[in-house]
């Protein structure tokens, strides 16, 4: 005992710079504010100021953090109007072998129409969970991909034109997925990321993640993967089993036939309002998602050559 203690002095240095090393975990505190850098924007509906000041700030912040950033932009027409819409792919790791996407929608809700007050439903959302909380979760995992390169290929997708639709009209929702969806490479080409991981409204108070029902039915794979990952990271807000069945966008991708899950906590009172602001977000929500979100690209099954 003597002798170890003796030499702990010699041996702390050395302990210190091997841990130096590793990354350290997500910071839920840099993500919450971010969540309220994007608020600060103004709506982030495509074609408005707030939303091309957003994407400007996200495509500098995925460079400062040394992504190779792809902007998909393309045009698509929603009841009769035209949205200019624009992906944003920012992509870490080598550039062949298997791949891996994590995606978020980046763009809010022109309406908040689920608000309680009638008069308030025409105004936009101001979208820090639904939008925001995605967003701040994949620039987690861009901080920690910025100093530890990944196994495989990992893709952070951000997706526009996600909050389109209407009730009477689901399918004008996802518009920025379904052009992703589109753009896919072929079946079998590298570049072809082989499962999806879909983020959205991730950031709530009162956390509860539970399974989605398509993940559930046509991803059961990656619905195992991401239990995995909230066991290995110690996640209490996930839970196993369907709460709910969604359109969201990982839709276009097993559509398309990309293996993809939806991550939601949909069990969210400001959905749709004007309440859904930086007070509904919490920093531990947020870093909890990350933590899961980085075991699924460092330390998964789908992690590994």
């Amino acid at each position: 005992m003597r002798r170890a203690r003796w030499l702990l002095p010699l041996l702390l240095p050395l302990v210190l710079a091997a841990s130096c090393t590793e990354p350290v975990g997500p910071d839920g505190v840099r993500a919450l504010a971010r969540v309220k850098q994007q608020v600060s924007f103004g709506p982030r509906v495509p074609g408005t100021p707030g939303h091309a000041a957003l994407r400007a700030w996200l495509v500098a912040e995925l460079e400062r953090l040394g992504a190779r950033v792809e902007r998909q932009a393309f045009a698509d027409t929603v009841a009769g109007q035209v949205w200019p819409l624009e992906n944003v792919i920012a992509r870490f790791g080598p550039a062949q072998g298997r791949r891996i996407a994590l995606l978020a929608h980046y763009d809010t809700r022109p309406w908040s129409d689920k608000d309680p007050d009638i008069s308030r439903r025409g105004e936009p959302l101001p979208g820090a969970n639904d939008g925001g909380s995605g967003v701040a979760v994949l620039l987690e995992v861009a901080e920690l991909l910025h100093v530890r390169a990944p196994a495989v290929g990992v893709d952070l997708v951000f997706l526009d034109g996600e909050d389109l639709g209407r009730p009477e009209a689901p399918d004008d929702y996802c518009r920025g997925s379904k052009g992703y969806a589109r753009r896919l490479p072929a079946k079998g080409d590298a570049a072809r990321p082989v499962a999806g991981f879909v983020f959205d409204m991730v950031g709530d108070r009162d956390l509860g993640i539970w399974d989605e029902g398509y993940s559930a039915s046509r991803a059961t794979n990656l619905v195992d993967v991401v239990h995995e990952a909230a066991r290995a990271t110690r996640a209490s807000h996930f839970h196993e089993g369907v709460r709910h069945t969604l359109i969201d966008d990982h839709i276009p991708l097993l559509e398309a036939g990309m293996p993809a899950v939806d991550i939601i906590d949909f069990d969210y009172a400001a959905w749709h309002t004007m309440a859904d602001t930086p007070e509904q977000v919490s920093a531990e929500s947020l870093a909890e998602v990350a933590r899961v979100a980085a075991w699924i690209v460092f330390s998964s099954s789908l992690a590994r050559k």
